[in-house]
């Protein structure tokens, strides 16, 4: 933590000697002072809930239709071969480049943006879940079967249990996915949210919300990949990290 807060003196120091443009960098204690201003007029936590409604909402259909596929293609060959192309097809798709599509089937409203949302987050989930149900030692399921379990009873208690490490990495994946999709979303077309903010912050010159809204989105994913990351560690503590 010592670093960011030397970078944020520094910056301040130099924006008070005049090194840096407050038109176009404004200093840290500026960006405070608009970031207390729009917390106490509450024009902050209606962009907050606009934002992450249409966040959590799509994202919730990824990581449900994501892990449904990822074991269903896991589990049969067929339905790998049938679901495959497909996948390989649309993943390489920015959500971006279907916006406009999206705005034809769905309008400008929320649905098109959880739409984007949904379809750009559900690919890594489906992948992580994938390769976690594929690295499951046979010999489990194999245990399992022997001692009269259904083949649902092998999903719920054996298969996705021991797919979690892989399914909450492809979460954490997801869910960055999932903020800059609809910052850039709301900058195209939405009247509210966290993008508007921003872009309506440049739109109008005022650098310093610009960085505002900057800053929440940074503090916003920081924020909840640490509580992923904590998640991880609870639901599988038994599963280890190995780093250099």
């Amino acid at each position: 933590m010592l670093s960011p807060v030397l970078l944020l003196i520094a910056w301040e120091v130099c924006s008070r000697m005049g090194l840096l443009n407050p038109q176009l960098i404004p200093a840290p204690s500026r960006i405070l002072t608009d970031l207390y201003n729009l917390a106490i007029s509450f024009e902050l936590f209606g962009a907050l809930y606009a934002s992450m409604k249409r966040v959590v909402s799509g994202f919730a259909i990824a990581v449900v239709v994501g892990v449904s596929i990822g074991v269903l293609m896991a589990s049969s060959r067929i339905a790998e071969d049938v679901i495959d192309p497909f996948v390989e097809f649309l993943r390489p798709i920015s959500p971006l480049a279907l916006f406009p599509l999206a705005i034809l089937w769905f309008g400008i409203g929320d649905a098109s943006k959880i739409f984007l949302i949904a379809l750009s987050c559900c690919f890594p989930v489906l992948l992580s879940t994938y390769a976690g149900v594929q690295g499951i030692d046979v010999a489990l399921v194999r245990a399992a079967s022997s001692l009269g379990a259904s083949r649902w009873e092998i999903v719920r208690n054996v298969i996705l249990p021991g797919s979690i490490p892989s399914i909450l990495t492809g979460v954490r994946i997801s869910w960055g996915i999932a903020l800059i999709v609809i910052i850039a979303s709301e900058m195209v077309g939405a009247v509210n949210g966290i993008g508007f903010m921003v872009l309506d912050a440049q739109q109008t010159f005022r650098t310093e919300r610009l960085f505002s809204g900057i800053a929440i989105i940074a503090a916003i994913g920081y924020g909840t990949d640490r509580a992923l990351r904590w998640l991880r560690r609870s639901l599988v503590p038994w599963h280890q990290e190995y780093r250099v």
